[in-house]
């Protein structure tokens, strides 16, 4: 049976931008948008960071790429390694600028030399990926040791990808200990993508001891936060027994979960096991609306696919 533990691909990462938090973001006052001109104005650099990123995420200001631009650059300039790492991802990305790689990389440099972890995972994925440079895995992946060792779980997700898949996709022999060394750190955030290839590597007993209950407690926790793959994985093991008790209302119900974020392999295997009676009709459609209802009350169950209204 398929596993699945295939991490997303990450996009740069911005400062005021973060795909990843560990544990509820602080409550923070509300941003004034005309004091903290008035300091950026007077030279303060923490307060020009502070009036682009308000620019870039909307928040206390309107959105404008371009206005983030003028102040992060203003920041930067003075050696403010966080709007340095805006600066140069935003120039990579074209936003509120023209592309340009060979400048946003050098910002992403003087950033990543001040040890900005942000900084040091996007120069990374441009030495991975090749992007406004030759490509280096082997570069990339130094730097998003640096970044992950230092605690950054966009990096400890790409190292734990690059050891689990490189050799699908580079050629290059893969690394289960290492993948299971940074997928743990990230998994130990309660980061959904990180438990569930985690859960993968106790179930198939690679880079670490074989450990189904340990397998199940990590596919339910990403489960839980509302991961396709780990709910799959869950139905899965239910069906199969591993771990836990062969139970199909468990089975059909997790899985059905997973179909409503379009899931495919869960679509796949959901309507095989009902075909071959595995999980009876009447169970099946039982589970079905248990996890429309489940849903509906807890959205994180199966939040809608991206894209969609």
């Amino acid at each position: 049976m398929t596993r699945s533990s295939a991490i997303p691909a990450f996009l740069l990462s911005f400062y005021c931008h973060l795909a990843v938090m560990a544990g509820p973001p602080a409550v923070q006052p509300p941003f004034d948008l005309a004091a903290a001109s008035e300091r950026a104005t007077k030279g303060d650099a923490e307060a020009q960071y502070a009036v682009g990123r308000a620019y870039m995420k909307g928040e206390g200001a309107p959105v404008d790429p371009a206005q983030a631009v003028s102040y992060f650059k203003k920041a930067a300039e003075q050696g403010h390694a966080k709007a340095q790492a805006n600066l140069g991802a935003l120039l990579i990305n074209g936003k509120g600028v023209p592309v340009d790689l060979a400048t946003g990389k050098a910002w992403l440099e003087k950033s990543a030399a001040q040890g900005d972890t942000v900084a040091q995972t996007s120069l990374g994925w441009l030495y991975y990926a090749g992007i406004g440079t030759d490509k280096n895995i082997e570069e990339g992946v130094r730097w998003y040791r640096k970044a992950a060792d230092a605690g950054q779980i966009d990096a400890q997700l790409r190292l734990g990808d690059h050891y689990m898949n490189s050799k699908v996709i580079e050629g290059a022999p893969t690394d289960f200990k290492e993948a299971a060394k940074y997928l743990t750190m990230a998994a130990s955030t309660g980061h959904a993508g990180a438990q569930n290839s985690l859960g993968v590597l106790y179930e198939e007993g690679k880079g670490v001891e074989k450990n189904l209950p340990e397998a199940v407690r990590l596919f339910r926790a990403a489960a839980e936060q509302g991961e396709p793959r780990g709910q799959m994985n869950l139905g899965r093991l239910y069906d199969e027994g591993k771990g836990v008790e062969h139970n199909p209302t468990e089975a059909a119900y997790w899985l059905s979960l997973s179909v409503r974020q379009e899931e495919i392999t869960a679509q796949r295997l959901l309507k095989d096991l009902v075909a071959s009676n595995r999980i009876p009709t009447d169970t099946y459609t039982q589970a079905r609306q248990r996890a429309d209802q489940a849903a509906t009350q807890n959205p994180i169950l199966a939040p809608k696919p991206a894209g969609k209204p």
